[in-house]
């Protein structure tokens, strides 16, 4: 090794004498340098190499990869449009068309005894825009959807109960008024010649259900033996009872006056229900019962036989066929109002 040293000093005494000092001396150490490098190489090798285990990676050690950010496109989200009056307008008017696609005590897919609450409440959450009074309690529901055409009101009152003593939520009751209303100064007013509310209601009207529905097993009359001091146009009523369908339907009428007797003209009537599980005739007044509709009947409703000369089959034959007729009733026969 000596060697090799004693021969690089003499080469750059030799050759680089006229360099800078400052040069010759960085000269030197580099090339120095270099020599100890060289000569290292030439140290005998023993064949064996000790090297620390902390310099080589252990698996735990060696750096994952990151993944690489990409710039995907994320689909936008889906925005479901709320429905308009006018989608809701027709919504209802539809259901009115043809009672929603389903025959009494059904109504308009609601079935009691089978529909459950869940099932209530979404059909009538389509509704919901037109109403102004929607309630959804542990016992049922209700939802008064409107349809206006100026100062003039087809106004719906519907809703459904169900039984809380029993866990399968299923509906025990559904109720259904329509009426027609008109606006003013003084608020509103029943509303019995608007073509519009009857021709829209046509599958609720008399001739309809007495076609699809047959014969009732009970037809009621209501009215008084003259008109209210109030000014109430809405004074004579018919009841149809189909125990064993369980429906319910009374019809409201403008009460007119024709010398000792009352006139109802079913035409342009306001029309409800009351709707149970079919099948339950023997049931069916106690049904009625919570509703207060059983008192009803027993105060203020007489056999349509009793208070005319037209008798139950009259009256089914001639108004399954037409609503053109009017119902006449002696005064004498009904209360006076207060």
């Amino acid at each position: 090794m000596d060697e090799y040293l004693d021969a690089l000093t003499f080469y750059i005494h030799k050759n680089f004498r006229g360099i800078s000092m400052k040069l010759y001396n960085n000269t030197v150490w580099f090339s120095f340098l270099f020599l100890l490098i060289v000569a290292s190489g030439c140290v005998p090798f023993n064949g064996s190499v000790t090297v620390s285990p902390s310099i080589l990676p252990t698996e735990s050690k060696i750096p994952t990869q990151k993944p690489i950010a990409t710039s995907t496109l994320l689909p936008f989200p889906t925005v479901t449009p709320v429905p308009s009056i006018e989608d809701n307008q027709k919504i209802l008017l539809e259901l009115l068309a043809n009672n929603g696609g389903c025959r009494l005590p059904c109504l308009w897919g609601i079935t009691p005894g089978k529909s459950t609450y869940q099932e209530s409440q979404t059909i009538f959450n389509q509704l919901s825009v037109l109403s102004d009074r929607t309630s959804f309690l542990p016992e049922g529901g209700t939802i008064t959807p409107i349809y206006t055409d100026g100062n003039l009101m087809l106004r719906i009152n519907t809703g459904f109960n169900i039984d809380t003593l029993s866990d399968n939520q299923v509906v025990k009751r559904v109720g259904f008024q329509a009426r027609a209303l008109k606006r003013d100064n003084n608020g509103s007013s029943e509303l019995f010649d608007w073509p519009f509310f009857s021709k829209q209601l046509d599958y609720y009207m008399l001739p309809n259900i007495l076609s699809e529905y047959g014969s009732p097993t009970t037809v009621m009359l209501s009215t008084m033996a003259k008109l209210p001091s109030s000014g109430v146009p809405g004074g004579f009523k018919i009841l149809l009872l189909y125990p064993d369908q369980g429906i319910l339907v009374n019809y409201t009428m403008q009460m007119q006056l024709a010398g000792e007797n009352i006139i109802g003209c079913p035409s342009n009537a306001h029309v409800e229900f009351e709707l149970f599980p079919s099948g339950q005739a023997d049931l069916f007044f106690d049904l009625l019962e919570p509703s207060g509709w059983s008192q009803i009947i027993q105060k203020t409703y007489k056999s349509i036989d009793e208070v005319t000369s037209m008798t139950k089959e009259d009256f089914y034959q001639i108004f399954s066929q037409r609503l053109d007729e009017c119902i006449l009733t002696p005064a004498n026969l009904w209360p006076i109002p207060n």
